[in-house]
C-alpha cells in the first residue's frame, strides 16, 4: 500500500514538473498566432487580440485573451462582425507534447456579434476565402472560391482540411441582425449558449438559451456536417426552440442554402392573444377565444416558393386542414386549399348590441339614419394575389347556421372575386358571387345570389330576428354600385331584387276573420262585425304566394308588383324605398274578396277595397289608411278605422 501510494505521489509530481517545463517552452505568442492562423484558413477573416494574453497551468491548461475582434466582410457596416471581451482557450495537456497544437473548449465572453444581410442579398456569415495546408496553387484555388461565393455556389474545402474546437460557451453578449434590404434590426441578448464540434466532418450541436424582446427562449439545435454547410451542400438540421409562450420543432434538410429547403415544421402555444401581445399586436378577444394553438406542416421551399402540405391548423376547438403556397413575388401570390371542418365563428365575433329599444319621447326622439362618408381603402388588395379554395361541413355565424357550403376567393391585380359556389341550409341551397374592383377609382362591386327553397322563419329569426314570416321560396338579387365611401356605395346602388313565397303564413294577424266582418259590414249586418281582436303570435294569415321585385337605381328601389294572396285578402302594392334619403313612400290596397269561394272565386271585383299608405323616413314611418280621395260612407269609415291598427301590425 504503501509503495503504491508512494508511486502515485511520484507519478502526480512528474506530471506537474512536466507541464511547467512544457509552459515554458512555449509561448502565449505562439498560441495565439496558432489559434489566429486557423481562423484565417477556416474562414478567410482575421482574429486579433488587442488586450492581454495570458498561459495558465491551473486548475487546467488554458490561454486568456481579452479585447479580441473578428473581423468582417468587406464591404459590412462595421469592421468586426465580431468583438469579445474576453476569449478563454483551453488545450489538452498530452497535445503539447504530440507537436499538434488542440483546441478542447472556447469560452466566450460578452461577445457582440453582428449578423448583416446586404442590400445585394449576400450576407457576412458566408466566408468566401478558405485557404489549405499546401499553398502551390492556394492562390488561384482561393480566388476560384472568392468568386464562386460572390456567384452563390459552393465554395470547397481544401482535402483532409479539419478543425476541432471541442466546446464552445458564449457567456453573456449579444447578437445583432440587420437587413439592409428591408432596413429592419432585431436584436437577441444575454447570450448562454455551448456548441460542440468535435470536427468538421461531424454534428455541430447548439444548446442554451437567449433573451428576445424580452423573452428568454431555450434551444437545442444540430447540423448534421458544418462541412457540407461550409461547401453548401445539403445537410440535416434539427431545431428545438421553447418559451413560455410557443415551442417550435424543425426537422428537416436545407438542398441549398437561402434556395431550396424541406423538412417538418409544429409550433404550438397556450394564447395566441399572447404570442401577438409579445409581438406589440394587441387583438381584442373573448375569454374563450384565440389561446391554444398548433399549425402541423411538411415544409417546403424552392424557387422562391414556400409550400406547406399536410397542414393541419388547430385553434382553440376548431382544426383546418388543407395545403398552401407563398410564392415570394411582388405582389406576393397565395395558393390555398382549406378544410375548415365545423366552423364556429361565434367565440371570434364581438359581443351583439344589447342596447334596447324604446319608444321615442318628447326629449328623446328617434335619430334619422346618416350613411357613413368616409373614405374607403380598399388599396391592401394590390399587394397580394390568391387564389383559395375553402370548405367546410358546417357554418355557425350568431344564430345563423348553415350546413356544407364551399367558397373560392380569387385575387389578382386588386381585382377580388369571391364565389360562393355553394352552400346547404335551412332546408335549401344557394349559390353567389362578389366582386370587387379596387384597381381604379372610383372602386366598382357587384354581388349576385341566388337562393332556392328556403326555410323562411329560421333564415330570418337567425338572421334578423324577424319571426313573423312562415313558408319556403326563392331570394335572389343582382346588384351593382361604385363608389369610395358607404355613402357614395348607396347613391350608386343599381340591379334587381326577387322574393317569391309559398304556401307560408304572416303570423300576429288573423286576416281571414278580418274579411268575414267586412262581408257581414258589406251586408249591412253590423252587429256581427268583430274588428278588436288583439295583435297576436297565436294568430296567422296563411297564403298561397307572396312576391315581389324591386328594381333599383341610384339607391331607389321601385316595385309595382308586390303582392301577397290569401284565399279572402289580396294586398298589392307600389312604390319607392330611397335608401340615400332614407325614405320610404309605399301605397298599399289591401282587397277584401266578397266571394265565399275565396281564393278559387274567378272575379274579385266584388271585394271592399282598403288603400293604406306607409310613408317617412326610416327612423319615424308612419302607416295610414289613404283617404286623400274622401270617405263616402260612414261603413267605409269604420273599416278604415278598425283595420288601420291591424295591418300597421302586419307591415311594421
Amino acid at each position: 500500500m504503501n509503495i503504491f501510494l508512494k508511486s502515485f505521489i511520484i507519478f502526480i509530481l512528474a506530471i506537474i514538473l512536466l507541464a511547467v517545463v512544457a509552459t515554458q517552452l512555449i509561448s502565449t505568442e505562439d498560441i495565439v498566432n496558432r489559434v489566429s492562423t486557423n481562423v484565417e484558413q477556416s474562414t478567410g477573416r482575421t482574429l486579433t487580440v488587442n488586450g492581454e494574453q495570458s498561459l495558465r497551468v491551473f486548475p487546467s491548461l488554458s490561454v486568456t485573451l481579452k479585447d479580441v475582434h473578428f473581423s468582417n466582410a468587406a464591404g459590412g457596416s462595421k469592421s468586426d462582425m465580431a468583438s469579445i471581451n474576453e476569449l478563454l482557450i483551453h488545450i489538452p495537456w498530452l497535445s503539447v507534447f504530440s507537436g499538434e497544437l488542440a483546441i478542447e473548449k472556447f469560452v466566450i465572453n460578452n461577445p457582440d456579434i453582428l449578423l448583416e444581410k446586404n442590400i445585394d442579398g449576400s450576407v457576412n456569415w458566408q466566408f468566401s476565402t478558405l485557404t489549405g495546408a499546401e499553398k502551390t496553387t492556394e492562390n488561384s484555388k482561393e480566388n476560384n472560391a472568392e468568386e464562386q461565393s460572390n456567384k452563390g455556389q459552393s465554395v470547397n474545402l481544401p482535402d483532409g482540411f479539419d478543425i476541432s474546437l471541442g466546446q464552445v460557451e458564449i457567456n453573456g453578449g449579444k447578437l445583432t441582425f440587420i437587413d439592409h434590404q428591408n432596413k429592419q434590426t432585431q436584436v437577441i441578448d444575454q447570450l448562454n449558449l455551448a456548441v460542440k464540434l468535435p470536427s468538421l466532418q461531424q454534428p455541430l450541436k447548439l444548446t442554451g438559451s437567449v433573451r428576445y424582446m424580452a423573452q428568454v427562449l431555450e434551444l437545442e439545435s444540430s447540423i448534421t456536417s458544418p462541412a457540407k454547410a461550409i461547401n453548401n451542400q445539403p445537410f440535416s438540421v434539427e431545431l428545438d426552440l421553447s418559451s413560455a409562450l410557443l415551442k417550435l420543432n424543425y426537422q428537416g434538410e436545407v438542398i441549398q442554402q437561402g434556395k431550396e429547403l424541406s423538412g417538418k415544421l409544429s409550433v404550438s402555444g397556450d394564447s395566441v392573444k399572447e404570442l401577438l401581445n409579445w409581438q406589440n399586436i394587441q387583438l381584442p378577444a373573448k375569454d374563450e377565444a384565440f389561446n391554444k394553438f398548433s399549425i402541423k406542416s411538411n415544409i417546403g421551399f424552392t424557387n422562391n416558393k414556400l409550400s406547406l402540405e399536410q397542414l393541419i391548423v388547430s385553434l382553440d376547438a376548431l382544426e383546418f386542414k388543407g395545403t398552401t403556397s407563398i410564392a415570394l413575388t411582388t405582389p406576393v401570390n397565395i395558393t390555398s386549399k382549406i378544410d375548415l371542418g365545423v366552423l364556429d365563428l361565434n367565440p371570434y365575433l364581438p359581443e351583439p348590441s344589447t342596447v334596447v329599444e324604446t319608444p321615442p319621447s318628447d326629449d328623446k326622439a328617434a335619430q334619422p339614419i346618416v350613411w357613413d362618408n368616409t373614405p374607403v381603402d380598399l388599396s391592401a388588395l394590390g399587394s397580394i394575389n390568391a387564389n383559395i379554395s375553402i370548405q367546410s361541413s358546417q357554418l355557425l355565424v350568431r344564430d345563423i347556421k348553415l350546413g356544407k357550403n364551399e367558397l373560392a376567393i380569387v385575387l389578382n391585380n386588386s381585382v377580388a372575386d369571391v364565389q360562393l359556389k355553394s352552400f346547404q341550409g335551412y332546408e335549401g341551397n344557394g349559390s353567389g358571387k362578389i366582386s370587387v374592383n379596387a384597381s381604379k377609382k372610383p372602386y366598382q362591386i357587384t354581388t349576385k345570389f341566388e337562393l332556392a327553397n328556403i326555410n323562411a322563419e329560421p333564415l330570418l329569426t337567425d338572421a334578423i330576428g324577424f319571426d313573423k314570416l312562415l313558408g319556403k321560396g326563392q331570394l335572389s338579387w343582382d346588384l351593382s354600385t361604385q363608389g369610395l365611401s358607404q355613402r357614395e356605395f348607396i347613391n350608386k346602388l343599381n340591379g334587381q331584387l326577387d322574393i317569391s313565397f309559398i304556401d307560408g303564413a304572416v303570423k300576429g294577424l288573423n286576416l281571414a276573420a278580418i274579411a268575414k266582418s267586412a262581408s257581414n259590414i258589406m251586408q249591412g249586418n253590423l252587429s256581427a262585425v268583430s274588428l278588436d281582436s288583439d295583435f297576436s303570435n297565436a294568430e296567422k294569415t296563411d297564403f298561397a304566394a307572396l312576391t315581389g321585385k324591386f328594381t333599383l337605381n341610384n339607391g331607389v328601389a321601385n316595385t309595382d308588383n308586390l303582392s301577397l294572396d290569401n284565399p279572402f285578402i289580396r294586398i298589392s302594392g307600389t312604390g319607392d324605398i330611397d335608401l340615400p334619403e332614407t325614405k320610404v313612400n309605399l301605397h298599399i290596397k289591401s282587397k277584401l274578396v266578397a266571394s265565399t269561394q275565396g281564393q278559387a272565386a274567378e272575379s274579385t271585383d266584388s271585394g271592399v277595397v282598403i288603400p293604406i299608405k306607409i310613408t317617412g323616413p326610416f327612423h319615424k314611418v308612419k302607416i295610414r289608411p289613404d283617404v286623400s280621395s274622401g270617405a263616402k260612407d260612414k261603413v267605409k269609415e269604420k273599416v278604415k278605422d278598425k283595420l288601420k291598427d291591424k295591418l300597421k301590425g302586419l307591415f311594421g
